[in-house]
């Protein structure tokens, strides 16, 4: 963290922040929880765990969304679109459904995941 998020002060890695007195460990903590989860993630997907992977992406995009998090997570959605389309064409669709939901979470106001879901309830419907 570079700035107060209280004060805008500039910070020197200080737990308290020099101008205000804020107390910055609780902010400081989620951002190593941060960097934790992301690490685990990152690991998970080299494991090819990619469920347990977009579940700890998940904890570190809601403790802070760094932008190292975010192209990770664009990584994990292009590539996880593509296996949803292949177990919808496999008519694997409640696993395709389960998949996807996690990719929500991830990122819920993504166009393209948004439509999938349209396109996967339809597929449900017939």
């Amino acid at each position: 963290m570079e700035r107060c998020p209280c004060c805008m002060a500039r910070l020197t890695g200080a737990v308290v922040c020099p101008r205000c007195q804020a107390d910055l460990g609780s902010v400081i903590s989620s951002e190593q929880y941060a960097q934790h989860w992301l690490v685990h993630a990152v690991r998970f997907w080299s494991e090819r765990e990619p469920k347990l992977a977009t579940l700890a992406l998940t904890k570190s995009l809601n403790l802070k969304r760094t932008p190292a998090a975010l192209v990770f997570c664009n990584f994990i959605i292009c590539r996880q679109v593509q296996e949803v389309v292949a177990l919808l064409t496999q008519k694997k669709i409640s696993e395709a459904k389960h998949r996807l939901h996690a990719l929500r979470e991830l990122q819920p106001d993504n166009e393209l995941l948004r439509q999938l879901q349209g396109f996967t309830r339809s597929l449900l419907v017939e």
